[in-house]
């Protein structure tokens, strides 16, 4: 193929800062551009490469664990092809590949390779960030008691990873209540969605600690009627009637100053 490759062609590749493949027709990696080699030259430890330049000649089935399905997709000629690989575990990348035909014959593909690790990994950090957010517990002013505030829309593995977290806070703080206001929850119509909420307050109560509900609309009680969830949790209209009971069972009171 390396007859074939129009010496204008790897010229103008090679000046892009992308990382550029070109794949012959037999799945084989023919050439890459500079961009490529200085990259293949961070991983070669992973490829088992002494040197980037012994990439050339290598099937690409050796970086797909289903060779068969790699082939098949460039042999239907659904291009540009765009799929995203996780490599030895520790890699991602991103695989565009086109068809590269010169003078009207085509004599292999144009494989473009994106590193998208670090985002990947910037995402993930995102994802956590966002999942620990979405499940603040916060102390109060009253001792010993901590506020939960759920906001937005609720779900099974958001409300396991409330129960989760607040056990570990309930521990640490030697609560003796918590307070669950439901006032930033836009709905509950799943029932699974209740029994989770049951199941929170079983398992916060059997540690010791009394739980309040706050904060309910009146389309949510109405919900969680038709729904047939029952609970005997003490239950008051706002957070600020919630502390003031809290206070006033530990013995203490609010003063205008």
């Amino acid at each position: 193929m390396g007859n074939q490759l129009d010496v204008a062609i790897t010229d103008t590749l090679d000046c892009l800062e992308e990382n550029l493949f070109i794949i012959d027709l037999d799945y084989h990696v023919a050439w890459m551009n500079g961009s490529a080699k200085i990259f293949i030259d961070t991983i070669k430890p992973y490829l088992k490469l002494d040197h980037a330049e012994d990439l050339i000649g290598t099937p690409i089935a050796r970086f797909h664990k289903d060779p068969s399905f790699q082939e098949e997709m460039l042999e239907k000629g659904n291009f540009p092809i765009d799929m995203q690989l996780v490599l030895f575990n520790r890699f991602v990348a991103r695989l565009v590949v086109k068809e590269l035909i010169v003078k009207g014959e085509k004599i292999g593909y144009l494989l473009t390779w994106k590193d998208i690790t670090e985002r990947e990994k910037e995402k993930e950090k995102t994802r956590a960030l966002i999942h620990e957010l979405s499940a603040p517990i916060l102390p109060t002013v009253a001792e010993n008691s901590l506020l939960v505030p759920l906001v937005g829309e609720l779900s099974i593995e958001r409300m396991e990873n409330v129960t989760t977290k607040l056990l570990n806070e309930c521990l640490k703080n030697q609560a003796e209540y918590v307070l669950i206001d439901f006032s930033g929850v836009t709905t509950i119509e799943d029932p699974e969605l209740g029994h989770e909420i049951q199941k929170l307050t079983s398992t916060v109560e059997l540690m010791g600690a009394k739980v309040l509900y706050c904060g309910f609309t009146q389309d949510m009680v109405k919900n969680i009627v038709t729904l047939g969830i029952k609970t005997n949790q003490l239950s008051f209209v706002s957070f600020r009637s919630a502390i003031r009971y809290v206070v006033s069972e530990l013995g203490y009171r609010f003063e205008k100053i």
